[in-house]
């Protein structure tokens, strides 16, 4: 007996040793991109209790349907609250009550209701699984079954954020109560698009097209945007859709434009200011004002790129982000990002110096898209919410919100790609 126990301890040992190396091995590999499991995220979820009862202080019922509004500049429509359906209130004032959609505050105007302490069943889990899009006015059951009362109907058009996968049904918070949507009703959100242009000029200036795109081009793909009725999002709002703490269009986009280059201003800013749209600037502060009183940039030679100036003048369309101080350079030898060369503190204070330049940026572009854990650990440190790769995809749950995807554009994309990719269509292996 104390052999074969021998051998089994012997056994046991040989295993955790080699798995001990390969775990070892793992956390010392650091990928350039990383992929973080959404199924795996839910399937944990899943694992666990999700319905509880608790009593809450304040819970509203109305004698009557009322829309219910969020606030995004002004108050938007984003459904309708059905009449004798309990939901918590979070606060209230003079005009509206207010309760949760998601993670999101949301209002209902006051009329004929009651407010009373009350018991409700609410999930116990609430960080968001993914959105769903709503092409018709679609109603959320009280139960999992399609002949149980509606609590609320979602307006068309939107994209709303969802906490659990339950066989048929999606199930979304409201009012800190689970609704549940009929999962024929809507389509799973694919995330939203995320474009990315560098350098615009005029067709007869280009000299090459590597990050470059026509000002032609460019005005086309603004004119279509606006003619599918586009909306443009900042990276503050990008955030709070990722944490479910927003509900936005379908038909929403983020525009980012990376380094800050004058060419920008000369040919991209009228157009989007034409249109009605706002983008992402990214900037590199080590290079502001550098030439500035040199020769106009000719399609060629050095760039030019924008000064402290410009970024008072052009921000009602621009909002100015990160893009390091001095650190978007390859290194000599290794012909990587030179930010691979230097450590998180090091990182950190270029970061800080960048931002002197854009205080008000939550996002920082990735120099070439290049990163690892230890920018997103210096990115995390000095406040940033969201980074940018150039990895192509759109932005959703299924990657960190330090790794959001963008779709590059350049002369070299045809038309037909970019209105796949906004559209929502656009698929990659």
């Amino acid at each position: 007996m104390k052999k074969i126990y021998s051998c089994l301890l012997l056994l046991a040992s040989l295993l955790l040793f080699i798995m001990g190396n390969e775990v070892k091995w793992n956390l010392n590999e650091v990928p350039l991109f990383h992929e973080q499991s959404a199924t795996a995220f839910a399937e944990t979820i899943q694992s666990k209790p999700f319905i509880t009862e608790k009593e809450f202080d304040q819970v509203l019922t109305l004698t009557n349907n009322q829309p219910i509004f969020m606030k995004q500049g002004n108050l938007k429509r984003i459904g309708e609250l059905q009449a004798n359906q309990a939901v918590a209130l979070i606060g209230e004032d003079e005009e509206y009550y207010e309760i949760r959609v998601g993670k999101m505050p949301a209002f209902i105007r006051k009329g004929q209701a009651k407010v009373e302490k009350n018991v409700m069943k609410t999930p116990l889990h609430t960080e968001r699984l993914g959105a769903v899009k709503t092409d018709q006015q679609t109603p959320v059951y009280t139960e999992a079954n399609l002949e149980s009362d509606v609590l609320i109907q979602l307006r068309k058009g939107y994209r709303y954020p969802i906490i659990q996968e339950e066989k048929d049904w999606y199930v979304i918070k409201i009012g800190e109560r689970a609704g549940y949507i009929h999962k024929p009703s809507v389509e799973m959100d694919e995330g939203l698009p995320v474009l990315l242009y560098h350098q615009v000029l005029p067709r007869k200036q280009m000299k090459t097209e590597i990050s470059t795109i026509s000002s032609e081009n460019f005005e086309k793909q603004m004119a279509y945007l606006a003619d599918e009725q586009f909306t443009t999002l900042t990276s503050q709002q990008l955030y709070d859709y990722l944490e479910g703490r927003l509900v936005v269009p379908e038909k929403a986009l983020i525009i980012t434009f990376d380094d800050g280059l004058l060419s920008s201003k000369e040919y991209a800013y009228p157009i989007l200011k034409q249109y009605g749209f706002t983008s992402l600037q990214h900037i590199i502060s080590s290079r502001m004002d550098r030439d500035k009183d040199g020769p106009p940039f000719d399609g060629g030679g050095l760039l030019k790129y924008l000064t402290v100036e410009d970024l008072v003048e052009l921000q009602d369309v621009f909002q100015f982000e990160a893009h390091t101080c001095a650190l978007h350079e390859l290194g000599k030898e290794s012909g990587a990002g030179l930010v691979f060369e230097h450590t998180e503190e090091e990182i950190i204070d270029d970061l800080q110096k960048n931002l002197q330049h854009v205080p008000s940026a939550v996002s920082i572009a990735y120099p070439y898209g290049q990163y690892n854990e230890e920018f997103i650990a210096a990115a995390k440190e000095v406040g940033l919410l969201i980074g940018y790769t150039t990895v192509e995809g759109y932005a959703n749950m299924d990657r960190s919100n330090y790794e959001v995807n963008r779709f590059g554009m350049t002369e070299k994309r045809s038309f037909k790609d970019f209105a796949t990719y906004v559209d929502g269509d656009m698929r990659w292996p």
